[in-house]
């Protein structure tokens, strides 16, 4: 079912895990696209509730999240303005990846769980969850133990470099940096670590 590129309400209720009426109400509330065939009946794409599923924080079956097929990146930054030009460059570039973004530890927690990130651009200083416990639990889970973190951090030094690297993050950059160059690395990472990559056929744990 999950291969299919729309999805009735009922079949839409069952991914989500929840009833038929909610998937219905969330529609008729404007919040999960939908639209009508000739007939009548509701349809969703499969884009549209991918995203909503993301964005709500519902767990997304790997075979659910495949349908795209690009690398997945999470930019984790409590500036706006980074976390924007971040996502709108390796978003649109002519090979893009697929791209979510998190302005605090807790959010970002939040989106390795369900968009669950082939990699992740880790803010270092934040407010709350810093980017140091982020890196120990993404790190420290059998689940999403083998997500690459790439640090980013306006406060780079050789202690902090060290203390990020034992986190588990393979690298740390000092801001201000290209966004050239750290798709450069994260293409680099990917290519090296695309043996690894079949865990997305592993049924997440609800």
């Amino acid at each position: 079912m999950s291969q299919k590129p729309v999805f009735t309400t009922f079949e839409a209720a069952k991914l989500c895990h929840v009833s038929p009426l909610s998937i219905i109400n969330w529609v008729n509330a404007g919040r999960l696209p939908a639209f009508r065939t000739p007939g009548g009946h509701r349809r969703i794409r499969r884009e549209d509730l991918v995203r909503f599923m993301q964005e709500n924080g519902i767990p997304v079956p790997d075979s659910l999240r495949e349908g795209s097929g690009r690398p997945r990146v999470l930019v984790v930054d409590d500036d706006a303005s980074i976390r924007e030009v971040l996502a709108e460059y390796m978003s649109s570039r002519s090979k893009p990846y697929e791209v979510m973004t998190a302005s605090d530890g807790f959010e970002a927690g939040r989106l390795v769980a369900t968009f669950r990130p082939d990699v992740v651009l880790l803010d270092l200083r934040m407010p709350g969850i810093d980017g140091f416990q982020v890196c120990r639990t993404i790190k420290g889970d059998p689940d999403t133990s083998k997500t690459t973190i790439v640090a980013i951090t306006g406060f780079f030094d050789g202690e902090t470099e060290a203390r990020i690297l034992q986190c588990g993050a393979v690298r740390c950059f000092a801001k201000p940096v290209e966004p050239s160059v750290l798709t450069a690395f994260v293409d680099s990472v990917l290519a090296q670590g695309s043996a690894s990559r079949p865990r997305r056929r592993r049924q997440i744990r609800g």
